[in-house]
């Protein structure tokens, strides 16, 4: 359940996405009774299975835990166990049903709830330190450190700004937290003693090169002395999923991968606009009116030319590829990839 529980708030934190459920009348049980393939499963295909997955609301399934697993990743791990189960027997949408419901039903729920209704309401909510007591509730909500929450008070006090929300002002806040904190060695080292396997998974996937452009990772690891390693991946790709799961829960790992290179990850099918994040305009790939996806693609491509998922690089601080690791990809053969 706490591997659940880390998707379902790296998805919540991240990205969330919008629905039009289906107010159309529903055949239940023929929807019910309706057969999943899992062969050549992509990420169109899950988007259809979920587009079917909206309509259930009509059939006993509650809207707010459909709301809350509409991120493709998080939905994914829903139908990860299935598929060995579907090689032998044939899975229908109620097995499906049946595990929402379960998830709709457990003890996490409510708290899940909370935080991802407040983590919208931050989304759509600009920046008024007037209504500073009742917004800093919903923080706490999401959660956040309480501590978090004051530099944010103070940071917000500092730089005033109606022109973001707090959702867009957090993500600038802890972009220049962590980068004032990596220019301190001594602090960086204090934080390696209180790293907790979870934190650790978390600075990962939360890290701030994610929204940074090449030319700026590369110019910080030259001046760190680091190489570069990025991740290709994909919010609807199973496989990606999967590997994540066994790969990232190892602390050794992940903190090397913190702790000695730059780690990026690029989603090939982010469908984020371009100006929801303004500082990757400045990107070289970032040219003509493209998303996100389109942008980790073109990247992608230069190095690997192939869309294959997943998939790690590693560049020296010029942007030179050293190596690619896009087979068998393992937590022994990740060790042996940072190995050089």
């Amino acid at each position: 359940m706490e591997k659940i529980y880390r998707i379902i708030t790296l998805a919540i934190l991240i990205a969330i996405s919008s629905i039009n459920f289906v107010n159309a009348q529903v055949n239940c049980q023929q929807l019910l009774k309706k057969k999943i393939s899992f062969q050549d499963l992509d990420s169109g295909k899950i988007e259809r299975i979920f587009k079917d997955f909206t309509q259930l609301k009509a059939c006993g399934l509650d809207s707010n835990a459909l709301e809350i697993i509409s991120d493709p990743p998080l939905f994914a791990t829903l139908i990860i166990p299935f598929m060995d189960y579907g090689k032998k027997k044939n899975v229908t949408y109620q097995h499906i049903f049946d595990k929402i419901i379960e998830f709709q039903n457990s003890d996490e729920f409510p708290f899940l709830k909370r935080s991802h209704d407040a983590t919208k309401a931050l989304k759509n909510k600009n920046v008024d330190l007037k209504n500073w007591v009742a917004d800093s509730k919903l923080l706490l909500q999401i959660p956040l450190d309480s501590n978090e929450v004051e530099d944010f008070y103070n940071y917000l006090k500092a730089n005033p700004s109606k022109d973001y929300t707090y959702f867009d002002a957090w993500g600038i806040f802890k972009s220049l937290a962590t980068k004032q904190q990596q220019t301190s060695k001594d602090l960086g080292m204090e934080e390696k003693k209180n790293d907790s396997p979870r934190n650790i998974e978390d600075a990962l996937f939360r890290g701030k090169y994610n929204t940074m452009t090449l030319a700026e990772i590369f110019l910080e690891a030259d001046s760190l002395n680091r190489n570069v390693v990025i991740y290709f991946t994909g919010w609807n790709h199973i496989d990606s999923r999967k590997l994540e799961l066994s790969l990232f829960d190892d602390k050794k790992l992940n903190t090397k991968l913190l702790h000695e290179f730059l780690f990026v990850i690029l989603y090939i099918d982010d469908k984020t606009r371009m100006d929801e994040i303004p500082n990757l305009k400045k990107d070289e790939y970032s040219t003509g009116n493209i998303i996100i996806g389109q942008r980790s693609q073109k990247i992608q491509q230069r190095y690997l030319s192939s869309k294959d998922i997943p998939a790690f690089i590693l560049l020296d601080s010029k942007g030179k590829l050293i190596k690619a690791l896009s087979k068998n990809i393992n937590k022994e053969t990740l060790r042996s990839f940072l190995t050089y």
